[in-house]
């Protein structure tokens, strides 16, 4: 299990291939290089949130910065959408060969930047996916949780045979899993889309959008701790002026994933913009679009603090 007895962490949002802006943050939160060559704080621990990669062409330099900082012990670190797309780009199903990730052109671009950095079948990526296997898919402490997206009591349970206490995949059903949690319609596949992604609920009787780039959608992602909304347009996860049914939204589609522990838990992947601020008492996301020129931020967790409250975020601009 970890060991949780420092209990004072710094927990760092998505960071898509940027380094410096990453560097800057623990500069600020006064982490230094040690003579071992790896960032690390007297008192502190990171908690990175994941999705080290994918957006900025600097992957290498992120890896050998946060890698170094969870084998000796200066960080924990979690799985993310990315780093699961990844493993899953690079993994054969044994029947098929193919990969489990499919090599669409859409695939290729959101990936083309690791790739390229890279180059495939290189021994340091090799390196690079087998680390991002052994990353749990989330954190359960004493006094706080992390979790890239969403956390889900409902959905965790259907995926806990096949983790370990520290919730990575164990290693003998690794196989299984990853191909299951690429095949739609399993439970393993709609447990990850929901807590590596995000939860995704379908509009009423047809109902549809249009997003960024033009693609009429029939599913919203919701702000799954909201407890207080009313509409699907009050729940909607959505670019701005994007224009969601302001149509009542049955509290039954969201009753398994309030999230009404008093444990705080932090996330990620939101691509937030703004001054950072907690999305409820107990529940804040560190993703403030690092990797689309916005912020890199942390959240200072204190051992013993009994809320989360704004002024513990630190920005790097």
């Amino acid at each position: 299990m970890y060991n949780d007895d420092q209990g004072n962490y710094d927990i760092i949002g998505d960071i898509h291939g940027y380094v410096t802006k990453l560097e800057k943050l623990l500069k600020k939160l006064e982490y230094t290089k040690n003579e071992q060559g790896f960032y690390s704080h007297p008192t502190r621990k990171v908690i990175f949130l994941g999705d080290f990669i994918d957006g900025g062409n600097e992957h290498k330099a992120v890896i050998n910065i946060v890698k170094p900082m969870v084998e000796n012990q200066a960080a924990y670190a979690i799985m993310a959408n990315h780093e699961f797309n990844c493993i899953s780009f690079h993994t054969n199903h044994p029947t098929t060969g193919l990969p489990l990730r499919e090599r669409s052109i859409k695939n290729i671009g959101q990936h083309i930047e690791f790739l390229t950095e890279y180059q495939e079948h290189n021994e340091e990526m090799i390196e690079t996916i087998e680390w991002f296997k052994t990353l749990p898919l989330f954190l359960d402490l004493s006094e706080i949780r992390a979790i890239h997206a969403c956390w889900s009591d409902f959905e965790i349970n259907k995926i806990k045979p096949y983790l370990t206490p520290e919730n990575t995949i164990k290693p003998e059903l690794f196989e299984e899993f990853f191909i299951k949690a690429n095949t739609k319609n399993t439970p393993e596949f709609d447990a990850v889309e929901v807590l590596l992604k995000g939860l995704e609920i379908p509009l009423p009787n047809g109902k549809c959008f249009e997003d960024k780039s033009g693609t009429l959608r029939t599913d919203i992602r919701v702000k799954w701790w909201l407890t207080d909304g009313e509409t699907y347009s009050d729940y909607a996860l959505v670019p701005p002026n994007t224009v969601v049914p302001d149509i009542p939204l049955p509290k039954e589609q969201l009753v398994n994933y309030f999230y009404t522990d008093s444990k705080p838990v932090f996330i990620g992947h939101y691509w937030l913009n703004g001054h950072p601020e907690i999305q409820a008492d107990n529940i804040a996301c560190l993703d403030y679009s690092a990797g689309k020129g916005g912020h890199q931020v942390a959240y200072r967790w204190n051992k013993g603090d009994t809320k989360l409250i704004n002024s513990h975020f630190i920005v790097c601009e």
